[in-house]
């Protein structure tokens, strides 16, 4: 694996997800094993929500190159009924002229727009003074790493994620299903490793469904210090593969843990 320099810059999702550095993503394969990351071309993440997510993200962030990246559904002929070779043959027509951008349904461009307008009224204030989608490339006891914060603030030392969700108020079970704690952790750590100011993660929330509602959340101290200790022990996990090649992709399982209470009580 050739050097990667420490360095922060502005690059696209492709050249980034194409530099072979660990990134925060790449601790959901290594919590199942050391195999799953070795082979992580073979678990994509892909989903309309992510597409979702990723428009809100470049309309709010950068808004400038949204339509090199996506596209509305709007075309000569799209109004006539989809089960005849008319429409049929003016979406071919169509879709040979948009590239590799994503195609929006104008429902969806709607909801993404209105996202977007919330997202600015509530948190448009947070999002000035730094820099959006930069890349952070560092290296961690050797082993390289990565991230790209959706925004930076060097002033606050804040690092700033945008992030689309079905409910605000559920937050909190995502934080622990998707392990947004060890997120935190990692882009502040990887950041300041750097040389810049980086002890503070902030959520900028938005819901997926109308009325789109808005929460800007700070992830707490205590949350982030756990975060740092899961993914650190992650790493050394790779560390020692990469030492003596041993793994392990046995896991122990059983009943629930209610199911087994309950049979202790009665």
């Amino acid at each position: 694996m050739s050097a990667i320099p420490k360095v922060m810059q502005k690059m696209s999702d492709k050249d980034y997800f194409a530099t072979d550095a660990l990134s925060n993503s790449d601790f959901r394969l290594l919590k199942e094993s050391v195999l799953h990351y070795e082979n992580k071309e073979l678990f994509p993440i892909s989903s309309t929500s992510m597409k979702i997510g990723s428009a809100v993200h470049k309309l709010v962030l950068e808004p400038e190159s949204f339509n090199d990246d996506f596209i509305i559904e709007e075309f000569e002929g799209c109004e006539l009924n989809k089960n005849t070779k008319a429409y049929k043959e003016a979406k071919k027509a169509w879709l040979d002229c948009v590239g590799d951008r994503e195609v929006l349904s104008v429902q969806e461009f709607d909801s993404i727009a209105t996202m977007a307008r919330n997202v600015k009224a509530i948190a448009g204030g947070l999002l000035q003074n730094g820099i959006a989608e930069h890349a952070f490339f560092s290296e961690f006891d050797g082993i390289p790493v990565k991230c790209k914060a959706d925004y930076y603030r060097e002033d606050l030392g804040v690092v700033i994620d945008l992030k689309t969700t079905k409910s605000i108020k559920d937050f909190k079970k995502s934080i622990l299903e998707y392990g947004y704690d060890t997120q935190s952790a990692f882009y502040t750590d990887v950041i300041s490793s750097l040389g810049y100011k980086a002890d503070r993660f902030i959520f900028i929330l938005v819901e997926t469904q109308s009325p789109h509602m808005v929460s800007v959340q700070e992830m707490s101290l205590e949350s982030i210090e756990e975060g740092r200790a899961v993914y650190s022990e992650l790493l050394q996990t790779w560390r020692d593969y990469k030492k003596d090649g041993v793994v392990n992709v046995v896991k122990t399982t059983g009943l629930p843990e209610w199911y087994l209470e309950k049979r202790r009580g009665a």
